[in-house]
């Protein structure tokens, strides 16, 4: 099962090397002086001219075939269409006399790739003007970036004893794998109902500012409808820059900070706002314990203000919970000022580093569960059963533990299909977040788009069934930002989604 997934995986990381299947080209190939370099190697520029492909351009430049480059369609190329042939390694004595001949004769754009990785990054200026929203036609074309780490796919190898070994070795390449796994059974999903979408995945090596823009002009990424980063900050950042010059609305998967949606209005954010966790713990402690009183225990130092402060502000908006913040160096009191008040609610936002973020949850926990009766309510935004290995589970459950989490519901029947779907199409199960992301997005914002042409982006508040997590997006800031989130709690040693409520 795991050599059958590697496999699969092969298939999809490859597709940004040049495809084996094409038949030789019958139009004469002549061989290009131009040279560039790409990911800190040579490689020569080709353009492609009707009729070739890329086996006979390849054996032109006298390489392997599959050691070519493109940033297009793997199995056809067109007329326009760039490849990049490797000048060192493959090559004939006669293909190394012709390198050296282009050392000498270089072109102004040899080194522009060189160049733009010792350049600083790009300031976070936002774009005097963008270009209005692209129309949307009948297929619907998504750009989806992503670091593939295509110069590293000679490393993986999939022989009976590296897979067995796979615990002991990482491959870069297979970081974001589930998250392309959940688009694709998302568009299986919209197919079926009559919606084309085009995907069109492109490499972003170095998940760098330089690379996002190199990647922005090879592969016609302006000509998107929607466009998918899955990147890092400083490259999703000039990424976002990019798509509002060209009118592109720009979707960030995994961002959790606000701020990027504060200036620039083709954002969008998918991981639940802040203030939406918030307020929704707020309405399932009032629902659940009306009169209880709330501990916020913190650190006191910036990494919780953020959450802190926040809490504070609905806290004093409401008027109806009864709150103390409690400083986590004041933990030895912590005992004798819950006991004056049995039965509350405790939340905590306290951030510790490393090992001592383990040791504070094992304190916290065996200090609250201290309380045989009237045990206090615990509430976190982060799931504690994720990042805390050896935690234990029976305290949890004794605290009736609330978090947020990404949890498959087994009673939950649109969960039991996906995790069928999944293991159909791929023999495996999902062990990240990423599975779930990437199908949810694709359904409300693909399917969203398909329904409504670019009319859906002025009310982008839209019910699609089937998706695994709740999403709901509203204007934030400039841009759009998910305003749902499902809180669960733990019941019989698992967690399970919270019951909804309207309180307020």
């Amino acid at each position: 099962m795991i050599m059958k997934r590697l496999l699969s995986i092969l298939v999809f990381v490859l597709m940004g090397l040049a495809a084996w299947s094409q038949a030789p080209g019958t139009t004469p190939v002549t061989v290009s002086h131009q040279t560039q370099m790409l990911h800190g190697r040579k490689y020569y520029v080709h353009i492609v001219e009707k009729g070739q492909t890329v086996y006979s351009i390849s054996k032109a430049y006298k390489v392997k075939n599959y050691d070519a480059v493109t940033h297009v369609d793997i199995h056809f190329l067109h007329p326009g269409d760039t490849v990049w042939l490797p000048c060192r390694g493959q090559f004939s004595e006669a293909a190394l006399e012709l390198e050296n001949q282009s050392a000498q004769n270089t072109p102004s754009t040899q080194n522009t790739q060189n160049t733009q990785n010792t350049q600083p990054a790009p300031t976070k200026q936002t774009p005097a003007k963008a270009k209005p929203v692209r129309k949307v036609g009948k297929t619907v074309k998504v750009a989806l970036m992503m670091p593939l780490h295509l110069d590293q796919i000679d490393q993986i190898s999939t022989s009976k004893f590296d897979v067995e070994q796979r615990g002991k070795r990482t491959y870069r390449q297979f970081e974001f794998i589930e998250f392309y796994e959940g688009i694709l059974l998302a568009l299986d999903k919209l197919e079926n109902t009559g919606v084309s979408i085009e995907l069109n995945v492109v490499d972003v090596n170095g998940n760098t500012p330089a690379a996002v823009e190199q990647a922005f002009e090879s592969h016609n990424v302006a000509q998107s409808d929607m466009l998918v980063a899955l990147l890092f900050r400083d490259a999703f950042d000039r990424a976002a820059q990019l798509a509002q010059q060209a009118g592109i609305y720009i979707v960030n998967p995994m961002a959790t900070r606000s701020d990027i949606c504060a200036e620039n209005p083709y954002v969008v954010k998918i991981q639940p706002s802040l203030e939406g966790q918030i307020s929704l713990m707020l309405k399932n402690m009032k629902a659940e314990r009306p009169n209880a009183h709330l501990y916020i225990i913190h650190s006191g130092t910036e990494a919780d203000r953020a959450v802190r402060e926040e809490l504070k502000r609905q806290l004093d908006e409401r008027k109806d919970i009864r709150y103390t913040l409690f400083n986590w160096t004041q933990n030895a009191k912590l005992a004798s000022t819950l006991k004056a008040t049995p039965g509350c609610n405790v939340i905590s936002v306290c951030e510790q580093k490393n090992d001592q973020m383990r040791m504070y949850v094992s304190t916290l926990l065996n200090r609250l569960s201290a309380f045989k009766n009237n045990t206090p309510t615990l509430y976190t935004i982060s799931d504690w059963t994720r990042d805390i290995v050896d935690i234990d589970f029976a305290q949890l459950q004794q605290l009736n533990y609330h978090t947020y989490t990404i949890s498959w519901d087994m009673t939950n029947q649109t969960h039991v299909d996906f995790l069928q779907a999944y293991r159909d199409r791929f023999a495996t199960e999902p062990v990240t977040q990423l599975a779930q992301i990437g199908y949810d997005l694709m359904l409300y914002l693909g399917g969203g788009l398909a329904h409504k042409g670019a009319d859906f982006w002025q009310n982008a508040a839209v019910n699609p069934t089937g998706l695994l997590q709740p999403m709901h997006l509203v204007r934030s800031g400039a841009g759009l930002e998910n305003d749902r989130a499902q809180l669960y709690r733990m019941e019989n040693l698992r967690l399970v989604p919270a019951p909804v409520t309207n309180s307020r």
